[in-house]
């Protein structure tokens, strides 16, 4: 669709349906790239990097930084927000050469007169625009023309698509693949073993011995022949579980108590506990059911392990094609910010 002669006969993968999840925030995008217009409007830049022929300046680099920490303020505090924003800083001038060396990329490979009209339609689109004539009336209000924003739309889009068309749609993953990881991750998916239980509790309160008697002979009538455990929970018990006949329901192993755990995953099933004492509370347990710990099967977990597996190639051969992108442009980083381009992990 986008490409260039002789790849002109590419297929029908790049119908205009891929793209449209990349296109969701627009508006978020349209506010960062208007106020990306404006700063580089107001001032004379001072120039950062050069790549090529196009450049990354001073009001790039501290659009690109402020919009990154603003996003990062709303989303998280504490340690956690000191981290990522470190992080961020670091980051931010390696990424705006990356995107420009994509972006220069992109426009070897794609029609990119075809891209601008089709990123301009979806935006409309999205945004409930019915014309270009009321696109252009609001972006005069911004400063900017519709050429220019057709530009900024391919200049924060096209990256992504190179990646998709070089990289992403290169990875082919067999169900051999994803058959090895989940030998090698089975513990990943683990399923703990669980037991549904039912309980009769007697508090101590302030007198320990009198509720030790009441737990013995709460004993004595549940495990009588005949019994009902259920009915018996209702009757005696001090829990809240009472009104459910003592039901606990499912738990998993760490959800108890040592002693009652210890009870609750080696007891035959329909077997009653012995009085166990935790804290100076008496319990009595009876398990209804129980499964052992496995893990969850393959055919259940294929999809997100084949996910996972994409992604993770995805990441490194993105990686991969970036240095070499890089080693063939010709790249210049002002000595005043060289501090500030993080080496790539």
């Amino acid at each position: 669709m986008w490409r260039k002669a002789p790849e002109a006969v590419h297929n029908e993968s790049m119908s205009r349906a891929r793209f449209l999840p990349a296109l969701v925030p627009a508006v978020a995008v349209a506010v960062a790239i208007v106020a990306s217009v404006r700063a580089n409007a107001e001032v004379v830049d001072e120039i950062v990097a050069k790549i090529n022929d196009d450049i990354v300046t001073k009001s790039d680099l501290d659009t690109e930084e402020q919009g990154i920490l603003q996003e990062l303020y709303r989303n998280l505090s504490g340690t956690e927000l000191d981290e990522q924003v470190a992080k961020a800083k670091k980051l931010v001038l390696r990424q705006l050469i990356d995107r420009k060396v994509l972006l220069q990329q992109a426009s070897h490979l794609f029609d990119t007169t075809k891209m601008k009209d089709f990123y301009l339609q979806q935006f409309m689109g999205q945004q409930g625009i019915k014309s270009e004539k009321d696109l252009e009336k609001m972006l005069t209000q911004e400063g900017m023309t519709l050429a220019e924003w057709k530009q900024k739309l391919v200049e924060y889009f096209a990256p992504k698509e190179v990646l998709r068309a070089e990289v992403a749609d290169h990875i082919a993953i067999s169900e051999a693949d994803v058959r090895a990881y989940y030998d090698a991750h089975g513990d990943d998916y683990g399923i703990p073993a669980e037991a549904t239980v039912r309980e009769i509790v007697v508090t101590s309160g302030s007198d320990a011995d009198a509720a030790r008697a009441r737990a013995a002979t709460a004993h004595d009538r549940v495990t009588a022949p005949g019994a009902d455990f259920a009915a018996l929970a209702g009757e005696l018990s001090e829990a809240g579980t009472k009104s459910s006949g003592g039901l606990l329901g499912t738990i998993k192993q760490g959800d108890l108590a040592a002693p009652l755990e210890s009870a609750a995953f080696s007891l035959p099933i329909g077997t009653i506990s012995p009085v166990i004492e935790v804290e100076g509370n008496f319990f009595i347990l009876k398990v209804d059911a129980r499964t052992e710990a496995g893990r969850k099967p393959f055919d259940d977990v294929k999809d997100e392990l084949e996910t996972k597996i994409r992604n993770q190639k995805f990441e490194a051969e993105s990686k991969v094609y970036l240095q070499k992108a890089w080693s063939q442009a010709t790249i210049w980083v002002s000595p005043k910010y060289e501090a500030r381009l993080a080496p790539q992990d």
